[in-house]
């Protein structure tokens, strides 16, 4: 879609309002033009149109869709920004400044507790944005990825709700976890492992570990797996690794016999975001795990508040809509 003639817009003439139904087409018009037409958007806009905490907003100029932005609600205290996306027709006048300005600010407003959001490394954009805005990077990662191995598990065994605790007192001494921001990753979007999420990924069989009666409370290491409900290309018969961990020593035996595993669930390859660390790297790779992408993945994190990072300016930021 070809911008106005004349290129001269007023911060008038923007709007932001919630998204929806009637913008689907130009949200996937928009979707169309982004990472070569393979944008995820177009897979989420059902869940996005229906979100009980209607987070899904629009920039809208002079009553054309140019922009749009997503506030998710993961948890009491812990939000996720995603889907900034600006028609690239439109990029270039602070679209999306304004956009990523309006999200901070009405989380602040409206929330208490986190706000978080991943970005590629090449985008320098976002992150002069996310310094803008007070957040800081809090954690490096790198997509990997393997094919299996067609051989039963040499270590991993299902866990059962009955290993919470043991599970927990384990995280809870691991420096890994830490590092992770005691997070598992999903498609590229952090949810705080709280006891809850544990006890419902247990309950669907989606973790596991390497069970060890010497070990600090049985355990040497610790795997867990995304489903592929809610996966935003179900068609891919692909594990998502949510969070692996082990002593270094242990590291690249348990990455080998995630592979196992995916080859046992009947995928046909592994992905994982590994922590940007050289010994954890190195593992992977004698495991057998290759960089997917020169790109890390950053994750930014900051505390929602009105008092704290007071030099986000509100003066230029749009008021609700409603």
């Amino acid at each position: 879609m070809q911008p106005f003639p004349d290129q001269t817009f007023t911060r008038a003439d923007l709007l932001i309002r919630p998204a929806q139904p009637a913008d689907r087409a130009a949200l996937e018009a928009i979707a169309a033009q982004i990472w070569d037409g393979n944008d995820y958007l177009p897979r989420v806009l059902d869940a996005w149109l229906n979100d009980p905490y209607d987070g899904f907003f629009v920039a809208t100029l002079r009553d054309r869709v140019i922009g749009v932005c997503k506030i998710t609600r993961l948890d009491e205290g812990e939000w996720w920004l995603e889907g900034l996306r600006v028609d690239p027709a439109f990029q270039g006048h602070g679209f999306g400044r304004i956009l990523h300005h309006f999200a901070v600010n009405h989380v602040r407003q409206h929330g208490q507790g986190v706000l978080r959001f991943s970005t590629s490394s090449e985008n320098s954009a976002v992150q002069r944005l996310a310094r803008e805005t007070g957040f800081s990077r809090v954690a490096v990662f790198l997509p990997l990825g393997a094919d299996v191995l067609a051989e039963p598990p040499a270590h991993l065994a299902p866990l059962t709700p009955a290993d919470a605790p043991r599970i927990r007192a384990w995280l809870d001494r691991s420096a890994h976890f830490a590092a992770c921001q005691r997070s598992l990753e999903w498609d590229w979007s952090f949810y705080f492992l709280t006891d809850a999420r544990l006890a419902e990924r247990l309950a669907a069989g989606l973790v596991y570990g390497w069970a060890a009666p010497d070990a600090p409370h049985g355990l040497r290491g610790l795997l867990i797996i995304n489903s592929t409900e809610r996966d935003r290309w179900p068609d891919q018969p692909v594990l998502k690794i949510a969070y692996l961990d082990a002593a270094p020593t242990d590291l690249t035996a348990l990455a080998h016999d995630a592979r196992r595993l995916a080859a046992q669930l009947g995928r046909v390859y592994v992905r994982v975001k590994a922590l940007d660390q050289p010994d954890v790297l190195s593992a992977f790779e004698a495991a057998g795990f290759r960089c997917e992408s020169d790109h890390h993945m950053y994750l930014y994190a900051r505390e929602v508040s009105l008092t704290a990072h007071a030099s986000v300016r509100l003066n230029e930021l749009p008021p609700l809509s409603r």
